[in-house]
């Protein structure tokens, strides 16, 4: 059996020696390359089947947090609970529960203001609240495009609509 460099039919390169060769060449300094004779091999020249970005949401909606036993010491309580108010609703009350007691706190002492894990939190509420507000906004802008849509489309259903919402 052969070993080295030169194993097989082909020449291969060791990776002590890549330094001293050029890959875009079809001819090297101890060689030819493989791609000299079959240039589909060279992977510099083959086409791009992916686009160079792919940003895809996988499962919209789903959580992947996983409640058992190991986690939890009563999981098929927490999955109910999840069920019924999800992680971040109860996340949210919190929030504007601490943020009440943070604001009545600092009548009290006003230096609360400064401290960092306070701007921290109403960065934080900030942050979500004005993500809450860009979000009602889209379902809004989609209900607005629907509308119209069945306006155009079926102006019997589109009357039936709006008779509906109608105080």
């Amino acid at each position: 059996m052969k070993s080295g460099p030169e194993r097989g039919r082909f020449f291969v390169m060791p990776h002590s020696e890549k330094s001293r060769y050029d890959d875009r060449s079809s001819i090297c300094q101890k060689g030819f390359h493989m791609s000299a004779f079959f240039p589909w091999l060279d992977p510099n020249n083959w086409p791009s089947v992916a686009p160079s970005s792919l940003s895809q949401s996988i499962l919209p909606g789903w959580s992947f947090f996983t409640v058992n036993e190991g986690n939890s010491s009563a999981p098929d309580t927490e999955r109910r609970i999840v069920a019924q108010d999800s992680y971040g609703r109860q996340i949210g009350r919190l929030m504007d529960v601490v943020e009440i007691l943070v604001k009545e706190a600092e009548k009290g002492n006003p230096a609360l203001k400064d401290d960092t894990c306070v701007k921290a939190l109403d960065e934080l509420k900030i942050r979500i609240d004005d993500a809450k507000q860009a979000a009602q906004k889209a379902r809004q802008d989609r209900l607005i495009e629907d509308l119209l849509a069945l306006k155009d489309k079926d102006k019997e259903k589109f009357a039936a609509v709006m008779a509906a919402v109608k105080p």
